[in-house]
């Protein structure tokens, strides 16, 4: 059954398979293990359209690991904008110095160095593996992990059957088509075998789906319960305007959240609104500022309540501080948190 399944997929891909700029063939038939590297890092947690543009805008600016390298984390952190999770940005960053200084600037081509390196999980080691340099192995992905749920009707919810998950990997190592076959499972967990309503019509595996063989295909894999309502914080964020029609912006701090990104001023934030203490920079500030909305902005694992302020200033009376100017703040380096948060300023 196995066999015959890889092979089906395979046909198919050969036809179907999507576009990704990270997948760009060199002459050995496998793809760059640098832009699989790159991608890899962009893609946890961030779907494929998002990081499509992105990926190909990172790789003009570092074309190779060499040139990553030679950046500082606050350039990357930056770049990163709009992806979130910024640990990804940090890691990626400390990866590539590490494989700099001791792989010869060389993407690993074992498991026991691609897992030690920061940011990289097994999923992800076994993806470069696998996908740059055709090992036999299969990562499990979201989409891989759902078709194998369904080819053998494990139902019960995915994060329960983890080893029987691995165990079926097992049956799908491929000695010389890894790379094709691991992308073409990649591919059809998003194409046909989707999280709701599979495209079972169309499916070339359907007479091997012991789910679609007992109609289970639409309840598999089962739901985990939701989880119960995040936390919140709060926060208040102040945006000063100079006569200009520039903000003022400072970078964040080296560590927490959002970790040396740009912003406006805001307060730290904090588990309960009456906690709340004025910024340093604010308290400074003897003019009344005008209240605006409230933001609020959900961050993976919180909700960030954000009361927006805003003051019209003069340029002269803040020296020392950076000064973004408006019209190009939509495309700037700030965080999409803080974007927002200008945005919301500027509405009547």
């Amino acid at each position: 059954m196995e066999k015959q399944i890889i092979s089906k997929l395979l046909h198919w891909y050969s036809t179907n398979k999507r576009d990704l700029p990270w997948r760009f063939i060199q002459k050995n038939n496998l793809p760059n293990p640098y832009y699989v590297f790159v991608s890899e890092y962009m893609l946890q947690q961030t779907t494929v359209p998002t990081v499509k543009t992105r990926f190909e805008e990172f790789i003009k600016k570092w074309p190779t690991l060499k040139d990553l390298t030679k950046t500082t984390e606050p350039k990357i952190l930056r770049f990163w904008s709009g992806l979130g999770y910024y640990s990804r940005a940090r890691n990626l960053f400390k990866a590539a110095k590490i494989i700099d200084k001791n792989f010869k600037c060389k993407i690993p081509d074992q498991y026991e160095d691609l897992i030690s390196l920061p940011g990289i999980g097994d999923y992800t080691a076994k993806a470069i593996l696998g996908i740059a340099y055709n090992k036999p192995v299969m990562p499990l992905d979201a989409n891989i992990e759902r078709i194998f749920a369904r080819l053998y009707a494990f139902n019960k919810p995915l994060i329960k059957i983890k080893k029987q998950l691995y165990n079926r990997a097992d049956l799908f190592f491929s000695k010389k088509y890894s790379s094709n076959l691991i992308q073409s499972f990649m591919d059809y967990g998003s194409l046909i075998c989707t999280p709701r309503n599979p495209n079972c019509s169309i499916c070339k595996i359907q007479k091997y789906c012991l789910s679609y063989e007992k109609k289970m295909q639409n309840i598999i894999p089962v739901k985990v319960k939701k989880q119960k309502l995040k936390p919140k914080k709060y926060t208040r964020a102040y945006v000063l305007m100079n006569e200009k029609e520039e903000i003022l912006v400072r970078t964040r701090s080296r560590r927490g959240m959002l970790a040396s990104m740009l912003e406006v001023p805001n307060d730290v934030w904090v588990e309960k609104k009456n906690l709340l203490k004025k910024d340093v920079l604010i308290k400074k500030i003897n003019l009344k500022f005008q209240r605006k909305k409230t933001l609020l902005y959900s961050f993976s694992h919180f909700d960030l309540n954000t009361d927006i302020f805003y003051l019209k200033v003069r340029r002269k009376s803040f020296p020392k501080q950076k000064w973004l100017n408006i019209s190009k703040f939509s495309n700037s380096q700030l965080p999409t948190v803080m974007k927002k948060i200008v945005e919301k300023s500027l509405m009547n």
